[in-house]
């Protein structure tokens, strides 16, 4: 068979690189004979597909067999990468490209269709290159199976497109995005081991039956996906949109393009879950930073421009107290960069923390005497160490950051008042911190949350609490890099306890 769908008969060996197919030709129950049909997979096949896909300037499609790669004009040596069915870098002809690869079918030759695009072009267009790269292959994948399809009915209708239905499967079930057809009736006609994984919707519960009923909210999620006629082109809808969907509860944010086939509409979809939460907690995190900086803000501007309009006509207690408040709200602002700067360097691996050993009772007693500076009359600061306490091994300078940001919790959740309690006690392995107050106490399913990134209990400020939503994750990873482990116990309105240990000085182990 020839690259458009001619059939010709061929003399000779059937080539070494060619997909094959053999069908038995049956007369009154009993074989009478065999046909056997190939397409030879050779540079006029490339030719002809580029020509049919319109891949323009950037991207390029080949046939990859024994470390070379066949094009539409030349046999390139492959210099290094690999190629497999996930997107990779390999190198070709000097330059460097980003190839997806699948084997075509069954073919003792191993011979592989593979797209390619520009390195250097996807790296800063990665989102919409990458979708266009996969929906060329999806559309090159459907293309043969149309070509396929063309010669059955001549040779073997049923039991032709039963195999190719099988092989079409086995071809898809190898991507790792989840992909799917729903034929003209709207009936899904496959789904492949991906899409289940990803939505935890089971192949043989939705195929067979319509979209609308299996998939929940399909009708208005159909609406929004973009549909290309044809992978790659430039004037065509092909660009992925992010759908939510419910599934069992649990809210799934999939990434979703589709392309037409004659028979139906292929869909495929990657999980982006991940990447909406990271996206949702970088928006709040800007709306909670905005809201902390105004404060502080306005009350240096204000303070600043009455001293610089009113100089003299204000007493001199009046300048003080101004002074003081510009002193107070720029520590402020001081402590919410320095906690932006210290989460980023955490993030990165490049905050420095150091292994010594060093005294836990003067650090408390410390921590106490700074906190007592920061309280009215209505709030206590009380210690409780006992007579001899070990060495611990960490970073003196960090554990007292911890120990701060753990009281600073308690006095702002503590809006009534009452007692502090910071305390250290050790066994022979390890010394735990403890902060103990009486205030708002945190609820249950709070408790575990409350150490994630920009996670606050009050997001809405609704208690007037503030904060960045940083300090207990910052707590919770400076403990971790001193080898120790960070909880909380409490009930709600009647306070909560912040506990942290580290390793004593008799008992140092190395960092995992």
């Amino acid at each position: 068979m020839r690259p458009g769908g001619a059939v010709v008969r061929w003399r000779g060996a059937v080539p070494a690189a060619a997909a094959v197919r053999k069908v038995d030709v049956t007369s009154k129950g009993r074989t009478v004979g065999e046909v056997l049909v190939f397409l030879p997979l050779d540079r006029p096949l490339v030719a002809w597909l580029t020509r049919k896909t319109d891949l323009g300037d950037r991207r390029r499609i080949g046939l990859a067999r024994a470390g070379n790669l066949v094009d539409a004009e030349r046999t390139l040596r492959i210099q290094s990468g690999t190629l497999q069915a996930n997107a990779d870098d390999i190198r070709l002809g000097g330059l460097g490209y980003r190839a997806v690869a699948e084997d075509l079918g069954g073919s003792p030759s191993r011979v592989k269709l593979v797209t390619l695009e520009r390195s250097s072009y996807i790296d800063s267009q990665a989102n919409t290159a990458r979708w266009r790269v996969m929906g060329v292959g999806f559309g090159l994948i459907a293309a043969l199976l149309a070509l396929a399809y063309a010669v059955s009915p001549s040779i073997a209708r049923s039991r032709v497109s039963r195999q190719e239905r099988a092989r079409a499967e086995r071809v898809l079930a190898r991507v790792g995005d989840g992909v799917f057809l729903v034929d003209r009736d709207g009936v899904i006609q496959l789904w492949n081991p991906a899409a289940e994984a990803i939505t935890g919707l089971r192949a043989d519960a939705v195929c067979n039956r319509p979209a609308e009923e299996t998939i929940p909210g399909w009708p208005a999620v159909a609406a929004r996906i973009p549909v290309a006629r044809r992978p790659g082109d430039a004037d065509d809808a092909s660009s992925a949109e992010t759908v939510p969907l419910d599934v069992g509860g649990r809210e799934v944010w999939l990434s979703i393009v589709g392309v037409t086939l004659d028979d139906g509409t292929v869909y495929a979809f990657r999980d982006v879950t991940r990447e909406r939460r990271l996206e949702e907690l970088r928006s709040q995190f800007v709306a909670t930073i905005s809201h902390e900086l105004r404060t502080p803000l306005a009350s240096l501007h204000g303070a600043a421009l009455t001293l610089l309009e009113r100089e003299h006509d204000l007493s001199a207690p009046t300048q003080h107290d101004l002074l003081d408040m510009i002193a107070v709200q720029s520590r402020r602002l001081a402590d919410l960069v320095e906690e932006i700067l210290v989460a980023g360097q955490l993030d990165s691996g490049s905050l420095t923390v150091v292994t010594e050993p060093f005294d836990p009772e003067e650090l408390v007693w410390t921590a106490a005497a700074a906190a007592r500076l920061r309280v009215g009359d209505d709030t206590t600061i009380d210690v409780s160490i006992p007579a001899l306490m070990p060495k611990v091994v960490g970073d003196p300078g960090r554990t007292r950051q911890v120990l701060m940001n753990l009281v600073d919790n308690a006095i702002k959740y503590s809006p009534r008042g009452g007692r502090i309690e910071l305390g250290v006690e050790a066994d022979d392995v390890h010394a735990r911190f403890t902060v103990r107050d009486e205030g708002l106490g945190i609820p249950l399913g709070e408790q575990e949350r409350i150490f994630e990134k920009f996670y606050r209990l009050d997001p809405d400020h609704r208690r007037g609490i503030g904060g960045s939503g940083l300090g207990l994750y910052i707590c919770r990873e400076l403990v971790r890099s001193m080898n120790g482990r960070i909880w909380v116990e409490s009930d709600p309105g009647q306070g909560a306890t912040f506990t942290f240990e580290l390793p004593v000085a008799g008992r140092v182990t190395a960092p995992a």
